[in-house]
């Protein structure tokens, strides 16, 4: 697929509406931070051809579903989460993103996340996960 940084693979959840919605990549830096991403196209816009809110956050809370999967080794689910949108792009390009988890007890995990495309920002959130 062009337009995937080098290093990035594909998460392995690809069924249902995360499979319509990406594929998602990710790529581990050698600080051992999760970097993801996806490759925008005209189904991930509006009707104006920017990049769609939802599409954003789809690609968001699965992010962050997997950094507590990750750092947990247990399922999640979300409980909370909240974006403030910060720009908008055209679709067609590749939008990047991470999440860190800022505080994880026993059933819970509190997160951050940002996507950007390019030098934009176009989205930060909070959120709250229930960990099984």
């Amino acid at each position: 697929m062009n337009g995937i940084p080098e290093g990035y693979v594909a998460l392995a959840e690809s069924e249902g509406y995360i499979g319509l919605s990406g594929p998602f990549f990710w790529h581990r830096g050698e600080d051992g931070r999760h970097t993801y991403g996806f490759l925008s196209d005209g189904r991930h816009g509006n009707p104006h051809g920017v990049l769609h809110g939802a599409a954003i956050l789809t690609f968001i809370d699965t992010i962050l579903g997997h950094a507590v999967v990750t750092a947990t080794g247990r399922k999640c689910a979300t409980i909370s989460l909240t974006s403030q949108f910060v720009s908008g792009v055209p679709t067609g390009g590749w939008v990047s993103g991470h999440a860190d988890i800022r505080r994880l007890t026993k059933t819970l995990a509190f997160l951050d996340a940002e996507a950007s495309a390019g030098d934009s920002l176009l989205l930060t959130a909070t959120a709250i996960f229930r960990v099984f």
